[in-house]
């Protein structure tokens, strides 16, 4: 396993890191089955979120079992308020069983106004540090054409993107910008949420980057021990294999949702977005999670559609909104049968 510098936090962490999100599927054992062959394999990043069900908790046992010194463990909560932040901190340290979070991050950045409180909460992460609760502060972006804005901000020390071989813009936009301004770079949807299927493909794209930490979120230990093969042994894709790449990047591209947002709002009341990302979430998300709550009335609110078309006049992807929620709307209702029979 090789370990690259994650920018101006200086940490140093394995050139793929472990996803918190699958693991919520999954139990305690199976978990810890998953973390214990992560580290064995040389991974040594963790990453998390207080909004990921009981990731956290299932981190923290498989922890008791590891050397927590050599690991770099983050976490990441939305930028509500200063109570909020503190309590998120707080609960991170107690569910995780540790003293210190190596990065905290802002979940989410994605407009103006999370950017704002993010920056307006700054203090309270700086606060943190003081009292040895955080080591470093970095903030996770939804929407391409955003991460430039939160780099301008230099007030983050690590950035985490959506990069993967069919969703190319974040790499081609920010990374000159964050490779200036020394902000490590980790990259979350390395298999585009679902869309790509081939995990060879998929981490070999990564090869090219030298600096960038993909994470990966695994169900099963098989499945990290295939994708660390492929970054280990550093072979570089064959031109069938890109040929492949492009294959699927046609075929998907018009597909994938990039979060920006732009489809929003609906004037017939229609959430496209989070409908859009649907599909995504129901690949890494306990299933019970998303056939009830408010998913139910996110889908539902697909009834109001009339096909007018003006959410893809609005989308910079060309995205086929239209038929994206028809898809996503039939497997809601598909996963709904299933789990409620």
């Amino acid at each position: 396993m090789k370990y690259i510098r994650l920018g101006k936090s200086e940490l140093n962490v394995s050139r793929v890191g472990f996803g918190g999100i699958p693991i919520m599927r999954v139990s305690y054992e199976e978990a810890e089955k998953c973390l214990l062959t992560a580290i064995e394999l040389g991974i040594n990043y963790i990453d998390t979120a207080t909004d990921y069900g009981d990731s956290e908790e299932k981190i923290g046992k498989a922890l008791k079992k590891l050397d927590r010194d050599k690991l770099v463990i983050a976490t990441k909560s939305p930028p509500k308020d200063a109570d909020h932040l503190e309590k998120c901190i707080d609960q991170s340290l107690k569910r995780m069983q540790i003293d210190e979070i190596d990065l905290y991050q802002f979940h989410c950045i994605n407009n103006e106004d999370v950017l704002k409180r993010a920056i307006d909460l700054l203090p309270v992460l700086e606060k943190a540090k003081e009292k040895g609760k955080i080591r470093h502060i970095g903030a996770t972006v939804h929407g391409v054409e955003f991460i430039n804005k939160v780099l301008e901000m230099d007030a983050f020390e690590t950035i985490m993107i959506a990069l993967n071989f069919i969703v190319t813009e974040a790499a081609e936009v920010a990374l000159p910008n964050a490779r200036k301004k020394d902000v490590g770079v980790i990259a979350m949807k390395p298999m585009a949420g679902g869309h790509i299927d081939n995990a060879n493909l998929a981490f070999k794209y990564f090869l090219d980057f030298d600096d960038i930490v993909p994470l990966v979120g695994i169900e099963k230990p098989e499945e990290i021990k295939q994708i660390v093969k492929i970054l280990d042994d550093n072979i570089p894709a064959n031109e069938g294999e890109l040929r492949e790449m492009e294959t699927i990047r046609s075929e998907q591209g018009d597909r994938f949702c990039r979060r920006c947002e732009y489809c929003m709002p609906c004037e017939h009341g229609v959430k496209i977005f989070p409908m859009t990302i649907f599909k995504s979430f129901a690949a890494r998300f306990p299933i019970k999670d998303l056939v009830s709550g408010n998913w139910i009335e996110i889908i539902e609110s697909y009834s109001k559609c009339i096909q007018c078309g003006e959410c893809e006049k609005k989308c910079p992807y060309n995205l086929g909104i239209r038929e994206i929620l028809k898809e996503n709307s039939a497997y809601f209702r598909e996963l709904q049968s299933q789990y409620c029979k």
